[in-house]
């Protein structure tokens, strides 16, 4: 049996993960998006049509002609005019009265659900949904066929909805495609005209994860590892340096006698909280960035087992880019890079895809008072284009949570000393190589008193 996937798409809600990748190539777990959908097909599906368009080249190049033992053939989308066009597009390379199975390269499935749809008669994959007006709803009889498939309705007839895997065979392509009003040629309207005149069964499916946003990225492979058993990441190979020279000024006088990095919260040094984090994300080449009362930093990392961290002292201070600089002076590789103050629940997986080998990435989050902190715009595709300093007069924004993944090439022209915010970060937009991380969970930061209560208080709950 035959598979259809159509990954044509530009993927344009998943930037800055697509500006040069298609989606299907998008790395879960270390593999291609495409290559986890592939290994759940079931035994029956021995040859694969791919319908590509958008950097379709990188697709080729690594899934080659044949693949998990599955010949490949490739049907270019050379513009993206639709769903039914994408289908039919592929209808030369089917046989008279064949079935075929038809989904998409950008959602996950459930194995057995897809084994059970191949084994029947034409129809679909459905899931109950607590909130199905943005799919596609069905109607199912008591004998499990189904009667009527509506589009994104307002007022659902059900919480049952299509999941976009269709079991068909070439009567599909009796029903003409048409332009629906979006201005394009979608599959749903032939599957709404077929169901007028043959049965479809349903298959209810137990697992099913669609992948739209960068988010659902990091969704996904939590799912994945819980299903599989899969081993927890291991970035030794990736550097991290965590920023952490400064002397905390501004925190209340009783703080002061040691470095920012140490002082407490919830039973233990801001910088502690760090570390862990970083080692619980599979990251082990730690080094810290050091300034002020570097000794006390160094005689800490003595004290709790923490010998393994490498760090660099800065004779004089050279600024948080300066430091930076230091700290990653023989890196050839991208590494990550923290302020020690900053502390948030940031993926840095999801931080390092959306850089990969070209751009260099700032994780960012909405504010509703931005006053006292650095702020982004950005575009569509999430590139930043423009750092802006703390202002009073800038309320609601993206601002920077100080967390980063760079490329190791950054440095070249900047001064002795400089700051990675008020020079290294407009220097990068400028060029057009910074783009934005958006983060969604939790972000303190510790640069006053005020804000410094707030950290205990949240971590003492």
């Amino acid at each position: 049996m035959k598979c259809i996937i159509l990954a044509a798409g530009k993927g344009t809600r998943m930037r800055p993960l697509t500006l040069h990748t298609p989606k299907p190539m998008v790395m879960v777990l270390g593999k291609p998006l495409l290559e986890h959908i592939i290994n759940e097909l079931p035994s029956e599906i021995t040859e694969l049509i791919l319908v590509v368009g958008y950097q379709h080249e990188k697709i080729r190049a690594y899934f080659g002609d044949k693949f998990s033992d599955r010949k490949i053939v490739y049907v270019i989308q050379e513009e993206q005019l639709g769903t039914a066009h994408a289908l039919n597009l592929a209808r030369p390379y089917l046989n008279e009265g064949e079935k075929f199975l038809f989904m998409f390269a950008d959602d996950l499935h459930s194995a057995s659900a897809m084994k059970q749809l191949v084994q029947g008669d034409i129809g679909m994959l459905v899931q109950e949904h607590e909130d199905p007006r943005p799919f596609g709803v069905v109607e199912v009889d008591k004998e499990g066929r189904v009667t009527s498939l509506e589009e994104k309705p307002a007022d659902p007839k059900s919480n049952m909805v299509a999941v976009g895997v269709f079991l068909f065979d070439d009567r599909i392509f009796n029903y003409p495609i048409r332009l629906s009003p979006r201005g394009e040629y979608e599959y749903v309207d032939q599957v709404v005209d077929m169901l007028k005149d043959h049965d479809f069964v349903v298959e209810k499916t137990n697992f099913w994860h669609p992948i739209g946003y960068p988010q659902d990225v990091e969704v996904a492979e939590r799912k994945l590892r819980e299903a599989h058993a899969a081993p927890e990441p291991d970035y030794t190979h990736i550097p991290a340096v965590i920023i952490a020279g400064g002397n905390g000024t501004r925190l209340p006088e009783g703080e002061q006698e040691q470095p920012k990095c140490l002082v407490e919260i919830a039973g233990k040094p801001m910088l502690a909280w760090q570390i862990e984090k970083l080692r619980r994300q599979g990251f082990k080449n730690i080094r810290l960035s050091l300034g002020y009362k570097a000794q006390m930093v160094v005689n800490w990392l003595q004290t709790s087992n923490n010998t393994d961290i490498s760090y660099v002292i800065e004779n004089e201070p050279l600024g948080t880019g300066g430091g930076l600089r230091l700290a990653a002076k023989d890196f050839t590789t991208p590494f990550i890079a923290l302020n020690c103050d900053d502390i948030a629940d940031v993926d840095f997986a999801s931080l390092m895809r959306h850089g990969g080998k070209e751009y260099n990435v700032i994780s960012g989050m909405p504010c509703t008072d931005a006053t006292t902190f650095e702020s982004l715009v950005h575009d569509k595709d999430k590139r930043v284009l423009e750092f802006r300093a703390r202002s009073a007069d800038i309320k609601d924004a993206i601002v920077n949570i100080g967390h980063y993944y760079l490329q190791p090439n950054i440095f070249a022209d900047m001064p002795e000393k400089f700051s990675n915010e008020r020079d290294l970060f407009p220097k990068l937009v400028q060029e057009g190589k910074l783009v934005l991380h958006t983060h969604k969970g939790y972000w303190l930061t510790a640069n006053n008193a005020e804000q410094l209560a707030a950290a205990r208080d949240f971590f003492s709950k």
